[in-house]
């Protein structure tokens, strides 16, 4: 049973707590939140009761609702272990604006300041998972050396896309703040909001196919509010494997269900690169023929201008699925938005598996260094190889895949940041040989000189320097003598 004078201390705390006029909140272990004291409601600009309940995580509701800003808001850093305290800058006005009340909260910590700076202090509970969340200005912060920058910046631009942009929430490959990043965003939110044909060009590996079917379904759900009418179902062809015969026999098929069905009906022309000539000109008379197909197409931008200059229809075939068009950037052309990604690849997986994951920065340093070559698709299979192989609650970069930590750029970078003893190098080299002469010699020292090519007394100086000794116990006693066991 609890002792009565315990729970009237704790009684007393939770009194202190929702009566201070500083925000404080506390979220469950499941992103929930349990408890919000008075001034973190006045803080947001809604009642302190109407926030309980209200779920934290990076789920974010694509209904743009206000719940869904206050969502993002109170949403914890993905890589923070709730075993430690961490500081997170919070730059800019909080949720505001919404209540007359807010202003009495906005006076008291001086928010409308051009040089306020919040902070949100996480402090780990006792009971497990649970965390108190701390709201404060500059002025009442000592700690300012254990500030996590990274952190903030990655929340807030994550925060920011999900505000901005409310049907891309899943697409973690597009997140970033490099412009080609907020390019393909603002080219997706268009063509997510308009049901044409449209071609994604990017190189392998860039997630063209993933954006294709993820704009696609984004379309259906827009479809089922009745803003427009098209087939819930999508056909996808490969065209890397198609044959004209086979090709033809799809088509046919396609036109029959279509007949049959009177309904607008999708279809993906998967890596449109690798059609064949042959097999273009059957491709763009099926779409000429049948006004009620949305084609969807991904193709690499750079067999454009080629396949236009060695076949005339290609052209045609290019203005026909490329009404709208989504220019995804290469990785390697983004690498500023490497901490971004990792954050947002994590947001997308699992909750409860990446809970308490933290990233060490050679582990950034490692994917900042590669090149990339298969693109964002390379680096989601690298992070899920390192997150399966980790042996702790922090990711390093011999987690990664080898091809990608043992790359020659991280290699020389890691070792150009470190001095190098080129004596003890050397010395270690010379060792080396000299006890792998010494074994198949064992008991004559002249011959180990003689194949390493160097003196019988220096050999005995490197010796008697390193205190190795002879079987017999003295550096010096060699008689040699030709060991005929050696002689094959």
């Amino acid at each position: 049973m609890d002792d009565p004078n315990r729970s009237i201390a704790k009684r007393q705390i939770a009194r202190l707590l929702g009566s201070s006029s500083i925000p404080f909140c506390v979220l469950s272990e499941d992103d929930q939140l349990v408890f919000a004291n008075e001034s973190m409601g006045l803080f947001v600009g809604r009642s302190s009761d109407s926030l309980l309940g209200l779920r934290c995580n990076a789920e974010i509701p694509a209904d743009g609702s206000m719940d869904a800003s206050l969502s993002a808001f109170f949403a914890l850093p993905i890589h923070w272990s709730r075993s430690v305290l961490k500081l997170i800058p919070e730059s800019g006005r909080p949720l505001s604006g919404l209540d007359a009340k807010t202003e009495r909260v906005d006076q008291a910590f001086d928010a409308t300041s051009p040089t306020s700076k919040w902070f949100r202090c996480l402090i780990p509970l006792e009971q497990q998972g649970s965390v108190l969340c701390v709201f404060c200005p500059t002025t009442q912060l000592a700690l300012q050396e254990v500030v996590d920058e990274q952190s903030a910046i990655t929340h807030r631009m994550m925060r920011t896309n999900r505000s901005k942009y409310t049907y891309l929430d899943n697409l973690w490959y597009l997140q970033g703040p490099s412009p080609g990043a907020r390019r393909a965003l603002d080219q997706v939110q268009l063509a997510i909001a308009n049901p044409s044909s449209l071609t994604v060009f990017g190189q392998f590996g860039s997630g063209r196919s993933w954006l294709a079917q993820s704009i696609q379904s984004q379309r259906r759900k827009i479809n089922s509010e009745g803003k427009f009418s098209i087939n819930d179902s999508m056909i996808r062809i490969d065209c890397k494997l198609m044959d004209n015969e086979l090709l033809t026999s799809m088509l046919e098929s396609i036109v029959e269900s279509q007949n049959s069905e009177r309904t607008v009906t999708t279809i993906l022309l998967d890596n449109l690169e690798g059609l064949s000539d042959e097999c273009v000109c059957p491709v763009l008379s099926f779409l000429i023929a049948q006004d009620q197909i949305i084609c969807l197409a991904t193709c690499d931008p750079s067999a454009v201008s080629t396949r236009i200059q060695n076949h005339a229809l290609w052209g045609e075939l290019f203005s026909r699925t490329g009404i709208l068009r989504v220019d995804l950037p290469s990785l390697a052309d983004r690498l500023e938005d490497i901490p971004i990604l990792v954050s947002a690849w994590f947001a997308s997986r699992p909750k409860p598996s990446v809970a308490s994951c933290e990233i060490s920065d050679t582990f950034l340093d490692a994917l900042a260094a590669y090149s990339w070559p298969g693109g964002i698709e390379e680096f989601s299979d690298s992070l899920d190889h390192a997150f399966k192989n980790a042996d702790g609650m922090q990711l390093a970069d011999k987690d990664l895949p080898v091809n990608i930590r043992t790359y020659v750029s991280h290699v020389e970078q890691s070792q150009a940041d470190e001095s190098v003893d080129l004596d003890a190098i050397l010395e270690d080299v010379e060792r080396t040989m000299i006890m792998r002469a010494l074994e198949r010699f064992p008991q004559n020292k002249s011959s180990a000189a003689k194949i390493l090519n160097i003196s019988r007394a220096r050999l005995l100086r490197r010796l008697q320097q390193w205190g190795i000794q002879s079987e017999s116990g003295s550096v010096e006693s060699d008689d040699d003598t030709p060991d005929f066991n050696e002689v094959k």
